[in-house]
């Protein structure tokens, strides 16, 4: 059926101003306009729609029955288009982050919490996860941004540099090396360690080091999260090898970390989207926050202050 919204503008004002002149002058078209297209809907429906008499019309039977459902038409678009019009504005919307568990627990709510308190309409979500988890997740267009570690170029997901994390050692307050601030990875050699999953993305990193610093390590434990090789650390079960921005997670627990040197090894904390997708209004609002927070931790030698150029 060919019914366009023109026609039933023109219909719904007729029938509410009861002349053809003045449905005219109110939707800014001539009165032939407004005719030619109360007769084509008329054609298109097989129904007439308005008796005509002198000066006034009226709708008839047919009419009046197909009145209510017009205004309903017209009255679900409006609203449609306010809903597009608040994404637009970020009146409304939801946004969802996949986060690595530490940068979940120490980068990630700063931001949010700024981001909440501009746009408290925005629904935000954030599902923390295995860094191996977070391209999968953005792959399958399960989330709109991703905060982690990306393993080398990635025709799928772009990157955006938002700061670098140093590889510390972590070990209990009584290790040999606690009272040191920085260590070599050579030190290393002989340490029970407990390593992350194969999978994740920094696991790569630590064994390269390792083995170009001819430090053997035997690595006896393999954990999923960092927050469970802290509390294995604690336990004296061994030591790891973990992201700087992972002490913010032990300060409560009888855990030092340490600065490896010689050498020093950072990795990328990236923001990644899906090239495939455009970003929703609330998203790339999202996205712009965490570069802001980037900038901002450069220039305070915050969190962040590691970012390079």
């Amino acid at each position: 059926m060919n019914v366009t919204l023109r026609q039933l503008q023109a219909f719904v004002s007729v029938a509410d101003l009861g002349r053809f002149n003045l449905a005219a002058a109110h939707l800014g078209l001539t009165q032939s306009a407004v005719s030619i297209m109360i007769k084509d809907l008329e054609t298109e429906l097989k129904q007439r729609l308005f008796d005509r008499h002198t000066r006034m019309v009226s709708p008839t039977l047919a009419g009046r029955e197909f009145l209510p459902q017009a205004r309903k038409i017209l009255a679900d678009l409006e609203i449609a288009v306010g809903n597009i019009h608040e994404l637009n504005t970020l009146g409304r919307g939801r946004v969802t982050v996949a986060s690595a568990i530490v940068l979940a627990a120490t980068l990630v709510p700063p931001v949010i919490a700024r981001f909440i308190s501009r746009y408290p309409d925005i629904v935000v979500q954030i599902r923390d996860m295995p860094e191996e988890e977070i391209r999968p997740a953005l792959t399958r267009n399960e989330v709109d941004l991703g905060i982690g570690t990306l393993s080398g170029d990635d025709a799928e997901i772009d990157a955006t540099l938002l700061g670098r994390d140093r590889l510390t050692l972590v070990c209990r307050a009584d290790h040999r090396l606690a009272g040191q601030t920085e260590a070599r990875w050579s030190d290393l050699k002989g340490e029970t360690l407990i390593g992350l999953a194969k999978e994740n993305p920094l696991r790569d990193m630590v064994d390269h080091a390792l083995l170009k610093a001819g430090a053997e390590l035997r690595t006896k434990y393999e954990v999923r999260f960092s927050t469970t090789a802290i509390s294995m650390i604690a336990e004296g079960l061994g030591v790891s090898i973990l992201p700087e921005n992972s002490q913010q997670l032990t300060a409560s627990v009888n855990v030092k970390s340490i600065l490896l040197t010689l050498p020093t090894i950072s990795r990328d904390i990236s923001l990644l989207q899906n090239r495939q997708f455009m970003l929703s209004p609330a998203a790339a609002r999202m996205k712009e926050f965490f570069i802001q927070a980037r900038q901002t931790a450069i220039a305070d030698r915050g969190p962040l202050a590691h970012a390079q150029r």
